[in-house]
This record gives structure tokens, sequence and C-alpha cells, in this order.
């Protein structure tokens, strides 16, 4: 059986002892004048998804240089090899690269070429979803124009960022121009707000769900489900859950409040992720062990590789 990855952030994924080299590569101080890099990035204890958001700062930083983000693409790449995974999807918002003397392509060609690189010594197929940063409208459009100019160097495109107050109908006519290019579009939508959101990523074309998981809240006690939510199981749309990421922003306390297992009990299409493994600590491997304890009996068939869902086709 092969295996997907859907849901990770590149810039959420380094290693801490990779984030310690490249800080002592450049002398980013936030990070040389500590000794505990993956205490200081852990964010277990966020009060929301804004004060979880804050640690990117210092990974952004580190994410200046070709060879940085190449180096940083490749560890992404080799460690989801190393949790049996075959297919990663990572996304990245490929503006903040581009701080020095980077372009935009640069940015792409050097995360392509980490991929290549893991491709050719592990197998594993990895593809880039280009992010818009949804509280930066300006963002959101530039993103969407160079996701269409070099649509074939990446797999997808999306809006990432505070979810509250940024709904994805603010953005729909850069969701059109990229729909109307062909380009597969997810967006993050039932993180920081609820089913209306989830309703306007399907409304401007989202063929995916990033996180998703507030769509519990369009199915009743009774498990009777709202227009939203039937029309999301009845056309099998997945929904790239997260827990520990989920946990850590502070949408549920703990493991057996998290509705995946009621989600997958209903016959949702679920794909289990990994969204920011350096700030929550995490891997598939510990996905799948949070999964078990939140309810779900099978969680290694919420990993299972579906040409459907996958944009690496």
């Amino acid at each position: 059986m092969y295996n997907q990855v859907l849901h990770d952030h590149l810039d959420g994924g380094l290693r801490p002892s990779t984030a310690k080299e490249l800080a002592k590569r450049i002398d980013y101080r936030p990070i040389n004048e500590i000794d505990d890099v993956a205490k200081f990035f852990d964010r277990s204890t966020s009060t929301s998804l804004e004060d979880y958001l804050e640690a990117f700062t210092h990974t952004i930083a580190l994410m200046q240089t070709y060879s940085n983000l190449e180096q940083i693409a490749y560890e992404a790449a080799v460690d989801m090899h190393e949790n049996n995974i075959n297919f990663y999807e990572s996304r990245y918002a490929p503006f903040y690269s581009v701080n020095y003397d980077l372009s935009p392509k640069d940015v792409i060609s050097a995360i392509n070429s980490g991929f290549k690189q893991a491709e050719n010594e592990f197998g594993i197929v990895s593809g880039l979803i280009l992010c818009g940063m949804r509280h930066d409208p300006d963002n959101v459009k530039a993103v969407a124009e160079l996701a269409i100019e070099y649509k074939e160097l990446i797999i997808g495109f999306d809006i990432a960022g505070p979810e509250l107050n940024y709904l994805p109908s603010m953005y729909k006519d850069s969701f059109l121009k990229v729909k109307n290019e062909g380009i597969n579009i997810t967006i993050h939508a039932g993180e920081g707000d609820g089913v209306h959101s989830i309703q306007q990523a399907l409304d401007n074309g989202a063929k995916r769900i990033g996180h998703g998981v507030r769509i519990i809240e369009d199915i009743s006690e009774n498990n009777e489900l709202g227009k939203t939510a039937y029309y999301i199981l009845e056309n099998n749309i997945p929904l790239e859950i997260c827990i520990t990421s989920n946990l850590h922003t502070n949408m549920y306390k703990s493991p057996q409040d998290h509705p995946i297992s009621t989600l997958n009990d209903l016959g949702f299409n679920i794909s289990l992720n990994t969204d920011n493994r350096l700030m929550s600590n995490t891997s598939i491997d510990n996905e799948l062990k949070i999964a078990t304890i939140a309810g779900v009996e099978n969680p290694s068939s919420l990993l299972k590789y579906s040409a459907s869902d996958s944009f690496l086709n």
C-alpha cells in the first residue's frame, strides 16, 4: 500500500538540528543564543491560531537562500520517507523568501531541487503547493499569478494564515483565475472559523479542505447533516485533518475531544496529516498514535494513497 501526506507546511517542518545549523550559518541570533531549539519552537501551549503562527517568523528568517531552502525541502521529504510516506505534498508561501537575492522562481526551483534529490535517493514523490497569505490580499493575488506563471512547476494553490475575518470569498477573483488555468485548489477552512468558511472554500473551487474539522458544527447530535456537511460527504471531498495542530491551536482540549473519529465513522473522506512538525513536535508516526487515542480504529487507513485525492498526478 502506498501512503500519502496532503497537508504539511515546509516552514513549519524544519528539523530542530537544521534550524540551529542554519541559524549559525547566517548568524540569526534569536536561535543562536538558545540551547533547546525544539522547546523554543514548541507551541503546545498556544492559546489561539494566531499565537501558534508567531513561531513562523523565525523559520522564515532561515529560508532566505537557495541552499537553505533546498536542504529544508530535501530533509522534509526524507523525514516523510522514514515515516513510510510515498507521496508528499508540501506547501509554502514563496514571497516569504524573497527578502534578499532570491526571485519567486528561485524559491520554487530550490524547493523542487530538494524534493528531486530525495526522490532520486529514496523514491518518495513530492510536490509544492503555493500559499497566499490571506491577511494580505495583494500577496494572495501575487501568489495566484505566480502559480499560473509557473503552473508546470507546482501542484496546487492554497491560502493560509489567520482564517477569522479573512474568508475565501475575499479572494474569489484569484481563485477563479487559478481554477480556469486547471490548477488544483485546496483552501484552509474550518480551522480558525466555522462552517460558512468551509462553504465559501467549496464555492471558490476547493477540491480539498485544509483542516475542515469544524464541519462537525454542521452535524447534529443525532448525526443529521447540514447542507455543507452533506455536500462534502456525498462528493467525497477530502478533509486534511491535523490532530496535534488542532490541539495546539486550542481548538480541542484533548484527542478524545477531537471530532476525527466521529467524522471517520460517518464516512467522511479523512486524510491524516502533520501540518507543522516543528511547532507541534510531531510526525506521521505520532499522528497515528494520537488518532488511536482519539478513537480512530484503523488510523493507517487515513494515509492510504488515493489518485483522486492527490495533486501529484
